[in-house]
């Protein structure tokens, strides 16, 4: 789910409209103190906009989610994210989703369909999963879950969280980005909370890794006291006539230091993070005060990306499926359309994955890496009942290959640092003259004709040049083998597709 971090690195949005006080109604004081992540979606006023309609985002809506795309349930209303992310590392300490669907739901079903095992926690119905999460009946229409499943910790979010908490306890920062979604209408509210993230000096050392900033007319020492304020980050997109997007990023101080510099330094993070959208490009930054403001049109496969970072868990709307009881299906057809859909789900994201790069304007194996990631779980989070063990073998097979490719790509940087810093080239300098002539004539025998030369470089210089000639060597090497591991991967991707393709159309009979 948080793998988004980096991605929100800056987003938010205002617009003049009033929604019923029951959105989100119950779901503000679940969310436990210490979150600094914060993810809302009004999906009945995303999905019933105008934009919406025209754009015919209700009929992909399904499809997406089926493959394996999308994590919004087709169902759901309202959905909230929260969590603590270690920004340092880059880990989540802990998760919870809340989601109200259309109807009644019950996580006995959860249990039946997922291998689950039943609970009570604080005198409601609960079942824990074997993916390490607990999923919670908080009301009829409204399922919570809370990652990792530690029961005690799970016990105690629910007992605090019964007991109505105050904004004063809350992350201001958060406690802002909940009521864009409730009192000014955001139907897609993302933000983080980062105060007090990273010291001034760690601010300075990632500042001088950014080309962006060279020749640029902005102090370094004032910049980085400025980020070093810096409170949070929030990502809004509504959907008023158009899509529109916005990034807003709140600082202690007067944003005016970066109101040039903001737009390419923040494309450039993003693109490091190879979470790059390219309406981007054309949007209009503004500074108010101490916000920095970043705002655009966006486009409909610009809000297929935005909405791509969540990873909401499929336990929440698979609740209604009932598993079937044995030999109630004596023709085997649940099993054959589970394998279908499995093996669709699989494929289809082998081809999103595939795309992506090309489609991303991904420039980097670092880029790449984190969506290989981010695909693998999502092939380990499709649904699995009456899905052929085969099938759940190859799905496994795929998921691990992408981890596979991920280290390939991440170890290139790493494995091209170690070799570069052991790389001790050097050289003992040269000497070199050319004589030419001169021939005299006239008055005072003046010359004409080429005339000698010498040139020399020393010691130093020349084995810093050799140095940097054979660093770029190294790199290029790397690259070299990076990329021929991951495309040895496809290949094996390839073949275990056609593979599993065959051997599932000769047992059901059916086309894959």
């Amino acid at each position: 789910m948080f793998r988004f971090a980096l991605f929100l690195m800056m987003f938010s949005t205002t617009v003049p409209a009033v929604v019923a006080q029951s959105a989100f109604s119950g779901m503000r004081y679940r969310v436990p103190t210490d979150a600094n992540m914060l993810v809302m979606i009004n999906a009945e006023k995303l999905f019933g906009s105008s934009v919406a309609d025209r754009e015919r985002w209700n009929e992909r809506r399904q499809a997406a989610y089926d493959a394996g795309l999308s994590a919004l349930p087709p169902d759901a209303k309202e959905v909230l994210l929260a969590g603590r992310n270690d920004h340092e590392f880059g880990e989540s300490l802990w998760e919870m989703a809340l989601v109200r669907l259309e109807g009644e739901r019950s996580v006995s079903t959860v249990a039946q369909r997922f291998g689950g095992t039943m609970d009570n926690l604080e005198g409601r119905t609960a079942v824990k999963l074997p993916n390490d999460r607990y999923v919670v009946q908080l009301s009829k229409d409204l399922l919570g879950t809370y990652t990792p499943a530690n029961r005690q910790d799970v016990s105690r979010w629910l007992r605090k969280t019964d007991t109505v908490s105050t904004d004063a306890e809350y992350s201001p920062y958060l406690a802002q980005a909940f009521k864009y979604a409730t009192e000014v209408g955001t139907p897609v509210i993302m933000a983080m909370d980062v105060k007090d993230t990273l010291s001034p000096a760690e601010i300075r050392n990632r500042l001088s890794n950014y080309e962006e900033l060279l020749g640029a007319d902005v102090n370094l020492d004032e910049l980085t006291e400025l980020l070093s304020g810096v409170r949070g980050i929030t990502l809004g997109v509504t959907v008023v006539g158009q899509s529109v997007g916005a990034i807003r990023v709140d600082f202690d101080g007067d944003a005016g230091l970066v109101s040039e510099i903001g737009k390419p330094l923040l494309i450039a993070i993003l693109q490091k993070q190879g979470a790059m959208i390219d309406d981007i490009h054309d949007w209009k930054p503004a500074v108010k005060g101490n916000t920095f403001l970043l705002q655009g049109k966006l486009s409909t496969d610009g809000a297929r990306r935005v909405m791509s970072v969540l990873e909401l868990p499929r336990e929440l709307s698979e609740a209604m499926h009932l598993a079937s009881s044995p030999g109630s299906d004596p023709e085997g057809s649940a099993k054959k359309i589970a394998a279908q859909q499995y093996y669709n789900s699989v494929t289809t994201l082998i081809e999103d994955l595939r795309e992506k790069p090309k489609r991303d304007h991904v420039k980097t194996f670092g880029q790449a890496a984190m969506w290989y990631d981010r695909y693998a779980r999502k092939i380990d989070n499709l649904p699995i009942l009456n899905v052929d063990e085969e099938l759940l073998n190859y799905g496994a097979n795929i998921a691990e290959l992408f981890r596979s490719a991920e280290m390939a790509m991440k170890g290139v940087g790493m494995r091209a640092s170690n070799r570069r810093a052991a790389n001790n080239a050097g050289s003992g300098g040269y000497y070199y003259s050319s004589g030419g002539y001169r021939v005299g004539y006239g008055y005072n025998s003046g010359g004409y004709g080429p005339q000698g030369y010498t040139a020399s470089v020393g010691a130093g210089q020349a084995s810093l040049r050799e140095k940097g000639r054979t660093d770029a060597i190294i790199t290029k090497q790397e690259r070299t083998a990076g990329a021929a591991t991951v495309q040895q991967i496809w290949q094996t991707i390839d073949q275990e597709t056609a593979g599993i393709r065959r051997a599932m159309t000769e047992k059901y009979d059916a086309e894959f």
